[in-house]
C-alpha cells in the first residue's frame, strides 16, 4: 500500500448505499484516475470536486483518508498546500 495524494474530480451520489456517501473519481497523478466511495458525512458535492486528498493505493482500490473528529464528523485528510497530483506521501 502506498500514500499519494489525489485530487477529487467528480463526487456523485452513490445509488443504493446504505448510508448517504458519493462515489468518487479521484485523479491520482501517474497512477491515473480510480473510482471509490466515501461517507457523505458534511461534505457537499461541490465542496469536494477539486480538493487534494491524502490516498491509500492498493491493488484492491484507493481510500480516502479521513479522521473522525468528535464534534466535527468527518474531515479529509488532505496536504497544507497544492501539491502535484500522485506526489508520495512520506
Amino acid at each position: 500500500m502506498a500514500l499519494v495524494v489525489g485530487r477529487i474530480l467528480s463526487a456523485d451520489q452513490h445509488p443504493g448505499a446504505r448510508a448517504p456517501s458519493y462515489l468518487l473519481t479521484v485523479d491520482l497523478g501517474g497512477e491515473g484516475r480510480r473510482e471509490t466511495t466515501l461517507p457523505a458525512g458534511d461534505y457537499a458535492p461541490e465542496q469536494l470536486e477539486g480538493r487534494q486528498v491524502v490516498c491509500a493505493v492498493a491493488r484492491e482500490g484507493v481510500t480516502v483518508l479521513t479522521a473522525h473528529a468528535r464534534g466535527r464528523g468527518l474531515v479529509l485528510v488532505a496536504p497544507e498546500r497544492d501539491v502535484e497530483d500522485g506526489t508520495p506521501v512520506a
